[in-house]
């Protein structure tokens, strides 16, 4: 469970615990005075018969406790499902308004997963004049020569091949800006820069921190290229998507759990937002926290 879902959960079975310690209270109170009135010959010896009662009594508190526990649970859950769907849900509006009603998986909806990893990816298109498909061959390209970009940088990190490196980094960020990888060319541009001015020890020192950035650059852009080449099930409209979100709430407000996973199992294979697709993986770990109890 997540931190809202847990202070909700705790406050619950925080009200509960008080509850059986009320109960438990009274019932040592009336055993105390029980005893107490026997002791003193106001009540006969048998009355202590009467404490027998509390065994079971306590038993079966601590079985109401514990039932009204996984209860509270359900419900803390249940909540959480409620408050993630209208999150959900208030991306989707926004969407509406944003998105015209095409298929999830052309470029320009995709390009939504870019723009949310730092891409500039309106700059990055402005520069090749909204060619999408220009853009698409330089992402690829990027990808499959990633690893000889980062090898031959690392060949060439040497005193006698300072000036070479600066080249090969002049050339890296070139492509990386006309992809609008924006972190990474300030990255590469400083790494240029410092080649050319012949500190070896800086370009060192950095070098992890360009590493990193490169392998980050190719997860994000292999997502995208990944996304871009979906067929078959997942040719689906913008409108259709929403519709069976829209139905998956609906299941979930009525309380079927299994229709609504389903659902949103099958839309998160078709993303379209960062957010809500967090968003419903979210919904479908509760879903099945709920069941497994």
């Amino acid at each position: 469970m997540n931190h809202i879902e847990n202070h909700m959960f705790e406050e619950m079975k925080h009200l509960i615990d008080r509850s059986a310690l009320i109960w438990l209270i009274l019932m040592t109170s009336v055993s105390l005075l029980t005893g107490l009135l026997c002791l003193l010959g106001v009540l006969p010896h048998t009355a202590l018969w009467s404490l027998l009662w509390l065994l079971p009594t306590a038993i079966v508190l601590c079985v109401v406790v514990h039932f009204y526990h996984k209860k509270a649970k359900i419900l803390a859950q249940k909540q959480q499902i409620s408050m993630m769907a209208y999150h959900a849900k208030q991306i989707m509006e926004q969407l509406q308004h944003q998105i015209p009603d095409t298929l999830i998986t052309d470029s320009k909806i995709k390009m939504r997963y870019l723009a949310r990893h730092g891409v500039d990816i309106d700059a990055a298109l402005a520069r090749l004049g909204q060619n999408i498909e220009k853009y698409n061959e330089l992402a690829i390209s990027f990808l499959q020569n990633s690893d000889k970009y980062e090898d031959t940088l690392y060949d060439l990190m040497q005193p006698d091949t300072l000036m070479r490196y600066g080249a090969n980094a002049h050339m890296l960020r070139i492509k990386v800006n006309e992809l609008g990888l924006v972190n990474l060319t300030d990255t590469v541009f400083f790494h240029e820069i410092e080649a050319y001015a012949g500190c070896i020890d800086v370009v060192r020192d950095n070098w992890k921190k360009l590493s990193l950035e490169l392998d980050e650059a190719y997860s994000i852009l292999n997502e995208y290229v990944k996304s871009v080449g979906l067929t078959g099930s997942n040719h689906i409209s913008f409108k259709k998507w929403g519709e069976q979100l829209q139905e998956a709430f609906q299941a979930l407000e009525t309380y079927d759990t299994q229709k609504a996973k389903t659902i949103l199992n099958e839309l998160i294979q078709s993303p379209i937002d960062s957010d809500i697709t967090n968003a419903l993986r979210g919904i479908i770990a509760n879903i099945d926290d709920m069941l497994a109890l």
